[in-house]
Parts: structure tokens; C-alpha cells; sequence
């Protein structure tokens, strides 16, 4: 799971400031009325990110990895089987360490199938596990183990 950590400054009326050009409000984030906390309080705030959404196909998401080398030969290795694909690098804190996710793209609903069953579904295809199913800062060994040609 992705955890995506933010601070703020907490305000009446609910106000969360995050930075001077950004700012949400309590009732964006929840029906209950804002806390009655000090103006200007520190507030920490987290979103989680249910990794396996990256592989659904959902909104044309097929693979994420941490490595953008990985994600730019499975980008090409998809293109050279005329698969249109866009790689998009989204980057989080976790940690307290910010970090870079690379995301493939299918622009084509009808490729989406083809792209998953060939990325990670088919016993015929690169057969990938996704790079959190490791040991954080471990090399994706599915996907070594494929480039080498085993």
C-alpha cells in the first residue's frame, strides 16, 4: 500500500493551508463538522494507494514499478506488438522519502486485455510479479529473470 503524506496548517471554518497556493477544506474530506483546534495548528494528513489498482486495467493503468528502466522496456516491448502506451512517473512521500512510480498507460480500451494478459496474466507473456511483491529496495527478480532470457 502507497501512503502519501502531507502537513498543513490547520485554520477556523476548517481551512487546511498546505502550502501558500494550496488549500482544501475539512468538508472536502469529511461530513463531520472541522475539530476545534488552534488556529494555525500543525495537521498531518495521509492517503492510501491500494497498489493492485495499478494492475487493474481501470482508467488504462496496466503495470506500475518503482524502476524506469523496467517500466521504458516494458513501454517499447508493448509497442513493438502495436500496443499504443503512455509512461507516466507520479511521485509520492513515503518515508519521509520522496519516491517515483512509473505508470503504463493504455490509450486503446481494446488493447487493455492484451496488454495485462501479456505484462503479468499469461503464461505465454513476460509473466511479471509487481515490484511490491519484494523486499522494499529489492530488484524486481521476475523481471531480471526475463531480460536475461530464463
Amino acid at each position: 500500500m502507497i501512503i502519501l503524506k502531507t502537513k498543513g496548517k490547520f485554520y477556523s471554518e476548517g481551512e487546511i493551508v498546505i502550502n501558500p497556493l494550496k488549500a482544501i477544506h475539512w468538508k472536502d474530506l469529511s461530513d463531520t463538522n472541522p475539530p476545534h483546534l488552534p488556529n494555525g495548528c500543525s495537521i498531518d494528513f495521509s492517503i492510501t494507494v491500494d497498489e493492485n489498482y495499478f494492475l487493474s486495467g481501470k482508467d488504462g493503468i496496466v503495470w506500475a514499478t518503482y524502476d524506469s528502466r523496467q517500466a521504458e522496456i516494458i513501454q517499447n516491448t508493448l509497442l513493438a506488438q502495436h500496443i499504443n502506451c503512455e509512461l507516466k512517473k507520479i511521485a509520492f512521500e513515503h518515508e519521509l522519502e520522496l519516491t517515483s512510480m512509473y505508470l503504463l498507460f493504455i490509450s486503446n480500451v481494446k488493447d487493455i486485455n492484451t496488454a495485462t494478459d501479456f505484462i503479468w496474466k499469461g503464461d505465454s507473456g513476460l509473466r511479471l510479479k509487481p515490484d511490491w511483491s519484494y523486499e522494499e529496495g529489492e530488484s524486481n527478480k521476475s523481471f531480471e529473470l526475463w531480460l536475461s532470457g530464463h
